[in-house]
């Protein structure tokens, strides 16, 4: 259900208009991580140092800008004013995603120890998570991403008592053994607990990575494992998986701990289950699977069986990278798989970036529809795009409000244009009542034209508009959500509708 809102503008150089066809093509938007010889981030590249490539043609980088998490301030707040950034969320995650799931009893093990082992000795581990993938396919939180609200600060890391904390949590999750799961639902569980967990990864603004440490899932079955006796090929649901935690900002670094002399996929066709709840003959390309993973969505691949190294140079990788965008020919949305290459001119420095994109053309507004219907039905708020909000009352209707917002300028992509910038950002509005849906307004069309002049001002005030909207008696909630179309990123700020004078959130 639609919502009915009224929209002014109070910037000049700005358009806002309704539900539209969409102005130009989708930027192509990576993210890019430079490193020397010995692993560590090299952060003085210009856009200069790189060259794009789309399946073998060279491209012209229409966006480039530098990220580093260490370097996000949330901006003050006014009188009455909330914002998604109030509490000082984290400004970055690394997860480590143990899949009891998807691993042999003998490799669950060798991981436990090495994870307890590593885990122990990190210096500062509060921008680190750990979750279970269990044997019923749910995600357990052994120490998972917490809500927007204050935190107290904890006496000593977390990682301090890992090994109890270990010892406790799979005494939790081993209790109930599941019957045997079929390698089809297995996969298909796999796929929803990545989803799961890409939704709660939303809560942290840029990038976001998950080392994930599993024997694997397979690409295909064989005819002996499929219920029709064909061979079934998954790739379809890891490139609709691959693209979606890609659209989120996260990056898949698998550790495969298969053990020595064992088949390549967990369980092949002469091999029998591994205790752990599902049967033998998993399919084939379990490795395959997993190279895909970290290919597409600009992960590192698999490169060992060292889980301390994979959890270090992820983190690594999540606190500062490039942000590197082009335009596609229009040509090129033709439904197939596009390689992407990119190198630096820079020698000793390597780079790490997804790989490739299936150049599926869609209809105006889709991504956009997507991610703000994905945002109001969320149970928290989205802080990759910074936002602040005040609400008025107007006193000539009283069953309407004003809301004075400011968005984040620096969280957004301003693409330089002869001596101006622009950009494109789509605005949309949510009511909530009581135990019903939540209503969502049309999308409106943010088109933003800043000079050079205006640009400073922009990057450190943000970008203001105003709404006013007509809201029913029971409504409890309002949440104001912005996509940007450049970037594919989302934030949005919820607000008690009749909160003028109430202090902030």
């Amino acid at each position: 259900m639609r919502i009915a809102i009224t929209l002014a503008l109070l910037l000049a150089g700005a358009a806002l208009e309704g539900d539209q066809a969409e102005a130009e093509p989708w930027l192509i938007d990576l993210n890019v991580v430079a490193l020397d010889s010995h692993g560590r981030p090299v952060n003085d590249l210009t856009v200069d140092d790189f060259q794009v490539s789309d399946n073998g043609k060279l491209q012209k980088v229409a966006f480039f800008r530098h990220y580093d998490s260490n370097l996000l301030v949330a901006p003050p707040r006014g009188p009455d004013e909330y914002s998604n950034r109030a509490a000082a969320p984290i400004s970055r995650a690394t997860v480590i995603l143990l899949d009891l799931l998807n691993e042999g009893f003998g490799t669950r093990g060798n991981a436990e120890n090495e994870l307890v082992r590593y885990l122990g000795s990190v210096e500062d581990p509060s921008d680190l998570y750990l979750y279970f993938l269990t044997l019923d396919g749910k995600l357990y939180p052994v120490r998972g991403i917490p809500s927007l609200k204050p935190q107290s600060p904890a006496a000593e890391p977390w990682t301090r008592g890992i090994k109890q904390l270990m010892d406790n949590a799979l005494h939790t999750v081993m209790r109930v053994r599941p019957a045997e799961i079929d390698v089809a639902v297995r996969e298909q569980l796999t796929y929803a607990a990545l989803d799961n967990l890409a939704v709660q990864l939303s809560r942290v603004p840029g990038h976001k990575n998950i080392v994930w440490i599993t024997d694997g899932i397979p690409v295909t079955l064989g005819p002996y494992r499929s219920d029709t006796g064909d061979y079934v090929d998954f790739t379809p649901q890891i490139r609709q998986m691959s693209e979606a935690l890609d659209r989120s900002g996260i990056a898949i670094y698998p550790v495969r701990q298969v053990m020595l002399g064992s088949p390549t996929a967990i369980g092949d066709a002469s091999g029998g289950g591994n205790g752990g709840g599902f049967t033998g003959g998993s399919g084939l390309g379990s490795l395959d699977t997993l190279d895909q993973f970290a290919g597409m969505t600009g992960g590192r691949p698999d490169a060992g069986k060292d889980i301390g190294a994979a959890i270090k140079q992820a983190m690594s990788d999540a606190r500062t990278s490039y942000q590197v965008a082009y335009y596609p020919p229009e040509r090129n949305w033709d439904g197939k798989f596009h390689k992407i290459r990119i190198v630096t001119k820079r020698k000793g420095v390597r780079l790490q970036s997804k790989t490739g994109y299936y150049a599926w053309p869609e209809p105006p507004d889709t991504r956009a529809r997507e991610a703000i219907d994905q945002t109001a039905a969320a149970p928290f708020d989205a802080t990759e795009i910074g936002l602040r909000v005040k609400v008025s009352l107007d006193t000539q209707d009283r069953s309407a409000v004003f809301l004075n917002a400011h968005i984040d300028a620096n969280d957004i992509v301003l693409l330089p244009d002869g001596g101006t910038y622009r950009g494109q950002l789509r605005v949309a509005l949510a009511t909530y009542s009581a135990d019903e849906p939540p209503q969502i307004s049309s999308i409106m069309h943010l088109d933003l034209h800043y000079s050079s002049a205006e640009i400073d001002r922009i990057l450190k005030e943000g970008i203001p508009f105003t709404a006013k909207l007509q809201i029913a008696e029971n409504t409890k909630t309002l949440r104001v959500i912005v996509f940007d179309r450049g970037s594919n990123t989302v934030g949005s700020v919820s607000v008690p509708p009749r909160s003028a004078g109430r202090g902030q959130s």
